[in-house]
């Protein structure tokens, strides 16, 4: 189940229409998709400052319930931002979607594991130099059939946006642990450092990677000198 964030104040007619088509859009990629002003405007009038507070409190009880939080569009409202602060506080797995009419850009995994966020990073991670770290790679910068968890975990070799307080470029070099894929990104483009228990679950799932990431036997025999 996922919560269907996007803003209702202002353009009401056209924000309802909006939120009708991202759940439509997401409910034809195999997800049940819920928007709460879609529900609760049936009874609660966004317009009457007590019947909002209600709906927005229905809102969070909703998405206390959920699987993921999809915040829809690069515009926020107050209850968008409410709801994304609620999600971090209980956990909420939460994807943002900067081109919703567009479903090459939702959060579905190409296979049965979930895709990573933020909450699968290391806290604080994002304050920290990335070079010769894990990082975790957001998932609309991989094409959809590639978007795993699998393809999101990388390694950063080098680049200035390593640092976290380098401000004339934020690019970072990024070379795939299994793959040897390469990719150049910016800092912005992936959460942080993945938890100690996210590459567990990572190795688990994927046996290829946890090979890749054992490390090399020493030779047998006397070591040269």
């Amino acid at each position: 189940m996922v919560y269907i964030a996007s803003p209702l104040c202002g353009d009401y007619n056209s924000n309802i229409k909006n939120a009708v088509e991202y759940c439509s859009l997401a409910g034809d990629q195999g997800v049940v998709p819920l928007a709460p002003h879609i529900i609760f405007s049936q009874w609660c009038n966004d317009t009457i400052p007590e019947q909002r507070e209600k709906g927005l409190q229905l809102g969070l009880a909703l998405l206390e319930k959920v699987d993921e939080l999809w915040v829809m569009g690069t515009q926020y409202s107050q209850g968008m931002q409410g709801e994304v602060e609620f999600a971090y506080d209980h956990k909420i797995p939460t994807f943002y979607i900067t081109h919703p009419h567009d479903p090459a850009y939702y959060p579905i995994s190409a296979d049965e594991n979930r895709l990573l966020t933020s909450l699968d990073c290391t806290p604080e991670s994002r304050q920290e130099s990335y070079e010769g770290q894990f990082v975790v790679l957001r998932h609309e910068h991989l094409k959809p059939e590639y978007r795993t968890p699998r393809n999101q975990i990388w390694t950063v070799t080098h680049g200035p946006g390593c640092r976290p307080d380098y401000v004339h470029s934020d690019t970072i070099h990024l070379t795939h642990p299994v793959d040897g894929d390469r990719m150049v990104v910016g800092r912005g483009d992936v959460w942080g450092v993945p938890a100690p228990e996210t590459m567990d679950c990572i190795r688990q799932a994927y046996p290829e990677f946890d090979a890749a990431l054992q490390p090399a036997a020493e030779p047998e025999g006397e070591l040269c000198r």
